[in-house]
């Protein structure tokens, strides 16, 4: 890699050069900064590394000198989905890359397929097209925020463009005619459209699109769809993208089963009300009964039986657990 960016000053000096623009050192100064940068970065963070390399130009400045490193090659623009923010990326000559983009923490990913590329040309070729340039973005849930999720969430917690399979819902007799009438029940399959932070969800299912709101997507909970790909690059290995962290909602659990407490959800007063009862992290706790037609759980922590709703039942998460 230095010897590529020593080649990018060599060149920048001999194209800026012939051209005679003002200011050459300053602007080749900019470059040099630039190319300690690695990633992705924005105009803000360049800005700073001039600074740190103890240069002073004005924004205005800075802006026009990176919209010519990006006409002259030495850098392209790039602006994905997740937040419309313009950012810079070095271009070197003759290396492509496409992006993975997590829409949770804004990781971006750079890979190169051969086999990929070579599809693609295939595919223009087939339908009689000459491609000029392409790009390639992929959005979703990087590995690290994969393993921060739970074995289970709410609907109201699911990406967009995920498509995730209902397994329990954990409501009143009313409002589960309510989702069943809506043709949502266990098992169905449904894709997030659009989810505004405490706003409606729009979702996908059998090709009819519905509205929940906040409250009523917080009472669904899902799971990813099963998919069959084969072993991920991480070595993870598995089949099934899931939401980690080998926990489950205590109503998921059959009689006779026990684990650890591995937290409690839900507000302020449930916490503490459920803590008083004694569920509180690394508690082991035991269930006695769980009927599927019946709306509680009975369960054993510290010796003592409790019978929990299934809304109290929601909100406790439960690891380790063992027959």
């Amino acid at each position: 890699m230095p010897d590529r960016h020593q080649q990018e000053k060599e060149q920048f000096r001999r194209l800026f050069g012939q051209r005679g623009f003002d200011r050459f050192e300053e602007r080749f100064r900019i470059l040099e900064s630039f190319l300690t940068l690695e990633g992705h970065v924005s105009l803000a963070r360049i800005a700073d590394q001039v600074r740190q390399d103890g240069l002073r130009v004005d924004n205005e400045f800075l802006q026009q000198c990176m919209d010519q490193l990006c006409r002259f090659g030495f850098a392209s623009q790039v602006v994905f989905d997740r937040d419309e923010t313009m950012l810079y990326e070095h271009r070197h000559l003759g290396v492509h890359h496409d992006h993975m983009i997590c829409t949770k923490c804004g990781v971006i990913i750079e890979f190169n397929d051969d086999a990929l590329e070579d599809l693609q040309e295939k595919l223009a070729a087939e339908y009689g097209f000459f491609m000029l340039q392409h790009k390639m973005e992929i959005y979703g849930l990087c590995g690290q925020c994969m393993a921060q999720r739970d074995d289970l969430i709410s609907l109201s917690r699911a990406r967009i463009g995920e498509r995730v399979e209902i397994v329990n819902v954990a409501a009143g007799r009313k409002m589960q005619m309510r989702f069943a009438s809506m043709g949502l029940r266990t098992g169905i399959i449904v894709e997030i459209i659009s989810n505004a932070v405490g706003g409606q969800i729009v979702i996908a299912s059998d090709c009819n699109r519905l509205i929940l709101c906040a409250g009523m997507a917080a009472k669904i909970w899902v799971r990813p769809e099963k998919r069959s790909e084969g072993a991920p690059k991480d070595g993870t290995g598995g089949a099934l993208l899931p939401f980690f962290n080998e926990s489950l909602p205590i109503f998921r659990m059959t009689p006779g089963r026990q684990g650890s407490v591995a937290r409690v959800n839900g507000g302020h007063f449930s916490r503490r009300r459920l803590g008083k009862m004694g569920f509180h992290p690394g508690v082991v706790v035991r269930v006695i009964n769980n009927s599927p037609s019946s709306d509680s759980i009975e369960v054993m922590v510290r010796g003592h039986r409790f019978s929990l709703s299934e809304k109290d039942a929601s909100k406790i998460f439960v690891e380790n657990i063992t027959p």
